[in-house]
């Protein structure tokens, strides 16, 4: 879970094309391939993209067919995630590349590797998908973001985007799409969300992106307590930092009352935490005091 994307120190979990044995030119040939599991809904959504699209491809469903998809496994466990229910499917295999879960899927099978950089593993359940960040968006592919968005949609899913409050203008159209909902991370000032992000928005950009959010239901602006480069070597964010991140949120919006949130990263979420020791308790309510400094409805999140 250690992706490192340029400009992109700890943002968004790492993807790996498979460390296992490059594919000989005959298994090639033989096209891409679908893994999917039995009434599985995002299966569901790839597969009508690809006839859609008709793009050829060979599918095999590991109940039906559980000798070939062992052997995959096997091959390239270690390219596989798991999630607390097991492997999540569908897997998608094209040469030497492999994809899993319907956002990652989408979005090679739109982009190539183009939106490698804002679209990653979801670590929701039961309907709900995350993982796609649209501040994170390369110019150029806005209109593959925005299609990713309305199938998994369209296919049933809850979508929770996750902004870091660039590119307002984007969000609002992905929140035009129905049953698509945003969280905004801060991560502390302009120089750490620089140096995890990427890039920091301007005042206008996240007070734009704030409305957006509020208006949003279920939407939540939040202090994402994880870890910070410190130096040569990483820690957990300091006061100054929790004090930086509502100091940012509380000048763009013009609102002290605005509902936020703090709210640790945990091993189950695809945040790296660096191999830190776990995040001593303290550290949240200082956290939260300092950020009460400008955001006086700040509340650690339970």
């Amino acid at each position: 879970l250690r992706r490192r994307h340029q400009g992109q120190l700890a943002a968004t979990p790492e993807r790996r094309d498979p460390p296992g044995p490059r594919r000989s030119a005959t298994e090639k040939n033989m096209g891409s391939i679908l893994y999917t599991a039995p009434d599985c809904i995002r299966c569901k959504i790839v597969k009508d993209f690809l006839a859609e699209k008709r793009q050829e491809y060979r599918a095999v469903d590991f109940k039906g067919d559980t000798e070939t998809f062992n052997k995959f496994y096997r091959t390239y466990r270690k390219a596989i995630y798991r999630n607390p229910e097991g492997v999540e499917f569908p897997l998608f295999q094209d040469g030497d590349v492999i994809r899993q879960g319907s956002g990652e899927i989408l979005a090679y099978l739109l982009s190539g590797h183009g939106l490698e950089g804002c679209v990653t593993r979801s670590d929701m359940l039961h309907g709900k998908i995350s993982g796609l960040y649209p501040s994170q968006c390369p110019d150029g592919q806005e209109e593959n973001f925005q299609t990713l968005v309305r199938r998994l949609a369209e296919g049933g899913l809850q979508v929770w985007l996750q902004t870091d409050g660039r590119k307002p203008e984007l969000l609002e159209k992905l929140l035009c799409v129905k049953n698509t909902h945003v969280l905004c991370n801060m991560v502390g000032g302009a120089e750490a969300t620089t140096k995890i992000f990427g890039g920091a928005p301007s005042a206008d950009e996240l007070g734009a992106t704030i409305r957006l959010v509020s208006d949003t239901p279920d939407g939540a602006v939040r202090f994402l307590v994880m870890p910070l480069p410190d130096g040569n070597g990483w820690s957990w964010p300091r006061r100054e930092d929790a004090a930086a991140a509502a100091k940012m949120v509380a000048a763009a919006c013009g609102q002290p009352t605005l509902p936020y949130t703090i709210v640790p990263v945990t091993p189950e979420m695809p945040w790296d935490t660096r191999g830190l020791k776990p995040l001593p308790d303290e550290n949240l309510l200082m956290y939260r005091s300092a950020a009460r400094q400008h955001l006086f409805k700040a509340e650690i999140a339970r």
